[in-house]
């Protein structure tokens, strides 16, 4: 029975880099084991928000260092350092009373900004280069093999949609790439909705970032998958698909009563993404992986960890862990003994480095523990292997 290969992509802002580096890992395995790319590999790529430009660079065939150096080189142009030092000001003015309006990154600020960064990249990638600008849904369905799934949510309709290239009579499907990832990245507080004109009329359907419905879209992409039908016109069946899951590292920050309950409304919109986004994608994580725990269970795998050690790890009979007074990312300090804390933000490109070295040490030193089929922990890039074997 010939598995459905699934790669799932979480939002995560700037910290998309970490989920490139993840990849770059991946795609290595995949091209040592089985001699393909990974718009090869995999059957479907789904992606939210900053998941939605990897899932849409692979579809366009472009290789997982390609997209690292998206974010290290296009950070600057997406998220604009002028923006980000106004809106730390506004941060830091809150304190002591003073508000004013919040300010959001620009999709388009001349050949700044989200959109213009999206079509300029996906225009030069390999399909685009094809085809001498930025595809549509319905040119990646000619041009490669996989099927692609993209998130966003419609703030008039109020309801997801699923941007898929499987289905001709969609409203979307003649529409450009760069849109499509440019509505299902634009997160609530950092930038405007986007607008898509609806087929020929002068409707509009705005949009916004397709983690407040579901920052992890596996479960998305499962459910997609079973109510396709395969290019062998069947449709594949729950025994059948293997998900590998990607994660852009877990916000860890603390935040005790004493603070939180002093919290008014502008406290709680300043939030809202570090506490609102995550618990969702946790969720799906962990619905997925009792789902998969019915059936076999090395069809799933989540790359995914902790950005910083926020508790002492000794628990203690009766008492909550204590919080440590300097948070730090365990895998850097395993490989360098430095405890260094990993700024979480998903709006600062400075942060791309540290991500990228968090990353890497992850897949050095990080630990799939009691992994089904093996009986016991392994390491991540034994488990990243023994995923590709099966699949």
């Amino acid at each position: 029975m010939k598995p459905f290969k699934i790669l799932s992509l979480d939002g995560g802002g700037i910290r998309g880099v970490l989920s490139a580096t993840l990849l770059e890992e991946v795609e290595r395995i995949v091209r040592e084991k089985k001699g393909q790319e990974l718009h090869e590999y995999f059957d479907l790529i789904a992606g939210t928000s900053t998941g939605s430009i990897l899932a849409a660079g692979i579809a366009c065939q472009m290789n997982a260092k390609e997209m690292t150096r998206l974010y290290l080189q296009q950070g600057q142009n997406i998220f604009l350092k002028s923006v980000y030092e106004q809106r730390k000001w506004r941060k830091l003015s809150q304190i002591f009373g003073f508000f004013g309006d919040y300010v959001l990154y620009p999709h388009e600020y001349g050949e700044q900004g989200l959109s213009k960064v999206l079509e300029k990249e996906l225009r030069a990638s390999p399909v685009g280069k094809k085809l001498g600008k930025c595809p549509t849904m319905a040119e990646i369905k000619e041009h490669t093999t996989n099927q692609l799934l993209i998130l966003a949510y419609d703030v008039l309709s109020r309801n997801t949609t699923w941007f898929a290239n499987d289905d001709k009579e969609e409203w979307y499907y003649n529409n450009e790439l760069w849109k499509i990832c440019t509505a299902s990245a634009s997160a609530p507080t950092f930038f405007p909705p986007y607008k898509f004109s609806y087929k020929n009329s002068p409707d509009v359907l705005p949009h916004i970032d397709g983690g407040v419905a579901a920052n992890n879209p596996e479960l998305a992409a499962v459910a997609h998958a079973l109510s396709m039908t395969t290019e062998d016109q069947t449709k594949p069946e729950i025994q059948q698909i293997a998900v590998l899951s990607v994660g852009t590292g877990q916000t860890t920050s603390a935040y005790d009563y004493e603070k939180v309950k002093k919290w008014g409304l502008l406290d709680w919109v300043s939030h809202l993404p570090d506490i609102f986004l995550d618990p969702g994608a946790e969720n799906s994580h962990y619905v997925a992986c009792r789902m998969f725990m019915g059936i076999r269970c090395e069809n799933r795998l989540r790359l995914n960890f902790e950005l910083n050690k926020q508790f002492e790890s000794k628990r203690e009979p009766g008492r909550l862990r204590k919080q440590l007074k300097t948070p730090y990312n365990e895998y850097i300090e395993k490989k360098t003994g430095q405890k260094k804390e990993i700024n979480e933000e998903i709006d600062n490109p400075e942060n791309c480095r540290d991500l990228i070295e968090a990353a890497k040490c992850y897949l050095e030193y990080g630990i799939i523990k009691n992994y089904p089929s093996k009986g016991k922990d392994i390491s991540v890039r034994e488990a990243i292997e023994h995923f590709i074997d099966c699949h």
